[in-house]
């Protein structure tokens, strides 16, 4: 697809539409909004203009909100199929660059219809606004608010920017700026913490809800899971196709299950006359052993015990057998009754 140069004839133009330095204005019904009696429309204390560019005389402003790698056209396919049904309904919002030789507008917002509109080769409808980078970013953040495809991971992530960036000096500027408490600041900024790994185990960061990314940041916090979690999310990012997100969710916070580990019984110790030790009884998980020093115990000692042993085990089955004919006896009766 070649790069084309220049601003387009507005399709959705009418008659009336008027010059604008970059090229042509008009009033079509996506862009049509309140105007001013000057025929621009008016928002807040900027005129804007709704204008018709070519797509490749635009580009993204280094602060936008989306992740340019999540943004094909298996991602954009609805989006392409109703520009190519409908045209562009929405315009997206843009200031213009002046002294750049390769764009002529930087957009805000607006990332998915660029790229649509350089797939399909169709003009691309600009609301132009002079604006200053913090206007800019109070704009983007009002029309996140309205979409649903933003996730959480995102706009964590726009914030992370703007305080490295200086805009704002800390989380509790932007939560007054943006009109956010600033528990949903901090919330934000901790899900902008997620590792890539795990990132990349769903198909696009829209998928990872809000709760989710807080439980598995909850995860990644506990040095006991940590590396676990990571382990998954790195098996999960192989499979193809993906897994359901809440599939993945599910697994990289599934708790393994713990072997039970009883407490530790101390040895039965059997005195002579309550005071000098003769041997032990050690109790295990499934056995009993009794312990007796080796220089305390003789050959003829060892038979007579193995010979105990066996006679009070077999006794003691002996006396099951017993307990379980007579149940059984007893039962037999009961019916013939």
């Amino acid at each position: 697809m070649s790069r084309q140069s220049g601003v387009t004839d507005n399709q959705g133009s009418n008659s009336h539409g008027e010059d604008h330095p970059l090229g042509r204005c008009g009033s079509s019904s996506a862009a049509r909004g309140a105007e001013s009696p000057g025929g621009s429309r008016r928002l807040g204390r900027t005129s804007a203009h709704v204008v018709s560019f070519s797509p490749f005389r635009c580009r993204m402003w280094d602060l936008h909100d989306r992740i340019e790698s999540h943004i094909t056209e298996e991602s954009c396919k609805a989006e392409i199929e109703s520009f190519s049904r409908h045209g562009q309904l929405v315009p997206v919002l843009g200031r213009p660059l002046r002294g750049d030789p390769d764009y002529d507008v930087e957009l805000v917002f607006g990332a998915r219809r660029l790229f649509v509109a350089r797939h399909l080769n169709r003009p691309l409808l600009v609301e132009i606004r002079e604006m200053t980078d913090k206007e800019a970013i109070t704009a983007m953040d009002i029309e996140n608010r309205h979409r649903s495809d933003i996730s959480p991971y995102e706009r964590g992530l726009s914030f992370v920017r703007w305080l490295r960036a200086g805009y704002f000096d800390s989380q509790e500027e932007i939560a007054r700026s943006l009109r956010m408490s600033p528990a949903q600041v901090s919330r934000l900024l901790k899900i902008a913490r997620l590792p890539s790994v795990i990132v990349d185990t769903f198909r696009n960061p829209s998928e990872i809800r809000e709760a989710w990314a807080l439980e598995i940041m909850n995860a990644l916090d506990d040095p006991a899971r940590r590396a676990q979690t990571l382990q998954r999310a790195r098996a999960l990012a192989k499979l193809n196709p993906r897994s359901r997100p809440e599939v993945i969710v599910r697994k990289l916070l599934a708790v393994p299950r713990q072997r039970e580990v009883r407490p530790r019984v101390r040895d039965d110790v059997v005195r002579q006359d309550g005071k000098t030790p003769l041997f032990r009884i050690r109790y295990l998980e499934r056995s009993v052993a009794f312990v007796v020093p080796a220089d305390k115990i003789s050959t003829d000692a060892v038979r007579a015990i193995r010979a105990a042993i066996v006679d009070a085990l077999q006794a003691q089955a002996a006396r099951a057998n017993c307990a379980g004919a007579a149940s059984e006896f007893r039962m037999q009766a009961a019916v013939s009754s």
